[in-house]
């Protein structure tokens, strides 16, 4: 494996040949160096005339193969064609080219595109600068909001398994944005559901079962990241009796942690609640509870990812919707769930779920959240048959943001998990990118 140890080799190009006092010549300079074991493998440079740019950046090319161990004579004939082959010889194409190339790793894709039309307008035989205009995307996204959904949209995935860690590739995840692909799905094979325990706070859950009842816990909250900025964070979860304290009583509905101290784990502490609210599920058994917990600097709740935790000011209020895991899905019949309360506001539309085929569709979501109106909101998932309370992760496929600079809803993803009897109820989860950063929210639905 080759890693460069220096800028990626269009970039070194790029800074030499847009300068224009260097115009009439260039130097070019590579190292490389082995990741496996951070031995240097050499370095290979070319100065000259700017004529003779090209000519230089396949010999810089050539001695950076010759410098891994790999023979030119060794390639296959096509594979060496390409090589050799000159992408374009007009410099000012080129310079246009590159300048591209840095705009999109930016995420500015908007003026990115515009570069690469004018690369391939002046000249119209490099295929690579219509091709990479061809992928870029007609919107913009910068300011990190890419990097910010990929981190939260993991950091969700993470948490509602139970995990305290996650990987992120940004360079591929922002690639395939600009390819048009999706970026925040993180697929697991399905978990064997008797392989459901303590380790990752999951029950099986069944009828009959000696545990007390699971928890089913929506979360939404942000905090500022040092690195990321300003995070939003939306995540549904079952927890087992152990894994998590709630009041009793005059107390009942308030949550006062979820989670353990060696994983995920956020606690109330010192922070008030407010705007509790509660509603009594169709099964006529099952109550339901939300509210806030208010972090401020003197009486601050706490979340805790992978052993760092975070208080106020860097985290904000955490929103709490909570109720009964289901125990056993259904398998027949279809319902559809409607709006019944929680932090979320001026919350419509309908969910329908097929219990044969295990579907849930979102159908005119729409909801208030931090000042922005989202509508029209429509999307589809199939929940998990291995989690007891039928858990589900989706992307929406359409609707509209209100006030919002770039609302991209195919890039902004919901969750939830069925609470009560019989899957009375469902407790929703939401992250949306509204083009200017993140918000994030839960709410209650209930089935007649």
């Amino acid at each position: 494996m080759i890693k460069r140890a220096l800028p990626p080799l269009v970039a070194l190009l790029a800074a030499v040949a847009a300068a224009p006092s260097q115009a009439q010549g260039f130097a070019l300079e590579g190292a490389i160096v082995d990741s496996r074991s951070a031995q240097s493998l050499g370095v290979v440079s070319e100065r000259g005339d700017i004529s003779a740019l090209f000519r230089a950046q396949k010999a810089v090319t050539f001695g950076i193969l010759r410098s891994a161990g790999i023979s030119l004579d060794q390639l296959p004939p096509d594979v060496r064609a390409r090589i050799e082959r000159f992408q374009t010889t007009n410099v000012e194409a080129f310079r246009a080219y590159s300048q591209g190339l840095d705009l999109k790793d930016q995420g500015r894709f908007v003026e990115a595109k515009e570069q690469f039309r004018r690369a391939a307008e002046l000249d119209p035989g490099f295929a690579l600068a219509a091709a990479e205009r061809q992928a870029m995307p007609d919107a913009n996204l910068g300011s990190g909001v890419t990097v910010r959904a990929v981190i939260a949209a993991a950091a969700g995935n993470a948490l509602d398994r139970g995990k305290a860690s996650f990987a992120i590739d940004v360079n591929r995840a922002l690639a395939a944005i600009a390819a048009g692909q999706s970026v925040v799905a993180i697929s697991t094979p399905a978990p064997d559901v008797s392989a459901l325990s303590a380790v990752n706070g999951y029950s099986v859950n069944q009828p009959g079962s000696t545990f007390l009842p699971n928890l089913a816990v929506g979360l939404s909250y942000s905090f500022t990241d040092p690195v990321a900025g300003t995070l939003s964070i939306a995540s549904t979860n079952e927890w087992r009796a152990d894994k998590y304290s709630a009041g009793s009583g005059a107390s009942a509905g308030q949550l006062n942690s979820v989670g353990t101290s060696s994983d995920f784990y956020a606690q109330r502490l010192g922070a008030s609640t407010a705007a509790t609210g509660r509603a009594l599920l169709s099964d006529g058994a099952t109550t339901a509870y939300w509210g806030t917990w208010l972090s401020g600097a003197n009486a601050s709740a706490s979340v805790t990812v992978g052993g760092a935790a975070v208080v106020a000011p860097a985290l904000g209020n955490v929103d709490y919707v909570m109720a009964d895991a289901t125990r056993q899905m259904p398998t027949i019949g279809t319902a559809t769930f409607t709006p019944l309360g929680g932090p979320m506001s001026n919350v419509a539309g309908t969910i329908a779920v097929d219990f044969v085929n295990r579907g849930v569709q979102l159908n005119n979501l729409g909801f208030d959240i931090g000042g922005l109106s989202f509508t029209a909101l429509n999307g589809s998932a199939t929940y998990d048959a291995n989690t007891a309370s039928g858990k589900f992760n989706g992307y929406y496929s359409s609707g509209v943001c209100n006030l919002c600079p770039g609302f991209l809803p195919t890039l902004s993803v919901f969750g939830g998990n069925f609470v009560g009897n019989n899957a009375s109820g469902l407790i929703f989860s939401t992250i949306l990118l509204t083009g200017a950063g993140q918000v994030s929210g839960v709410h209650l639905f209930g089935r007649p």
